[in-house]
């Protein structure tokens, strides 16, 4: 129970701007299930959203361009940017065309470059259209607010076990040494079979949510290839970098599809 405990901290401590001011033991059982109640995390993210949004629509007269600007500022507000952060860096080290050595070394870089803020200038501005998009179509509905940011929270985790780090240091490393695949694994699928059939008992039956999944799928070999092309290896900024870039995916999959 202590370690369950521990693992949720340490969650909300590296993952959200909740102040967790606790030296937390960093175990193979508490990173494993710090990874594991990662998708939760998101989904209770999804949840605050999603109540923010209904209030906004039944109480106001709130605007689409509102209700857009919205979500995507409280997801950032509740991450601290760290993932906008990892897909800026991202986007500094691609779009530089250099050797992977290069690249690497920009990544780790803390000053921003102008393909940086183009990268996550082009992300925000194409989440804000989409979104945007769903609400004047009445496509949006509340739940796609809380299962997608714990789908791309599993997809993370799946695409965080199949690939080597980029390099033999760092938070990233650290927690990769320290991860039980077998067992994260396990979490992950149970994580979404859980899901799915809560989401089937409120919603009904829906093939929108499968799509989703399917999609997903798809979209983490497509990023997995990428970073073994252009990176040799996973990192920690590749990690945010992967939500962010998969939360866009499933955003226009549920304009084209919904």
């Amino acid at each position: 129970m202590k370690s369950f405990w521990h693992s949720i901290q340490l969650a909300f401590q590296f993952f959200t701007v909740l102040p967790v001011h606790k030296e937390i033991p960093l175990t193979k059982a508490t990173i494993t299930g710090m990874f594991a109640f990662l998708p939760w995390i998101g989904a209770l993210m999804g949840t605050l959203v999603a109540a923010v949004i209904y209030g906004l629509t039944e109480w106001t007269a709130s605007s689409e361009v509102l209700l857009s600007f919205v979500i995507i500022g409280l997801l950032a507000l509740f991450t601290g940017g760290l993932h906008l952060d990892g897909f800026i860096d991202m986007g500094d080290a691609y779009f530089s065309y250099r050797d992977r050595e290069k690249r690497l070394e920009i990544l780790d870089d803390p000053r921003v470059g102008a393909f940086g803020v183009l990268s996550v200038l082009f992300l925000v501005l194409g989440k804000f259209v989409i979104l945007h998009e769903l609400f004047v179509q009445h496509k949006l509905a509340l739940w796609m607010l809380i299962f997608i940011p714990l789908l791309t929270r599993v997809g993370m985790s799946f695409y965080f076990m199949s690939l080597k780090c980029s390099k033999e240091k760092g938070l990233a490393y650290f927690f990769k040494s320290h991860i039980k695949p077998g067992l994260l694994i396990c979490f992950m699928l149970i994580t979404l079979v859980v899901a799915y059939s809560s989401l089937l008992f409120v919603i009904g039956f829906s093939i929108v949510p499968l799509v989703l999944i399917a999609v997903l799928a798809i979209a983490f070999l497509v990023f997995r290839q990428f970073t073994v092309r252009n990176f040799g290896g996973v990192s920690g900024d590749l990690l945010g970098a992967s939500i962010e870039g998969m939360e866009v995916v499933l955003w226009v999959t549920l304009l084209l599809c919904a």
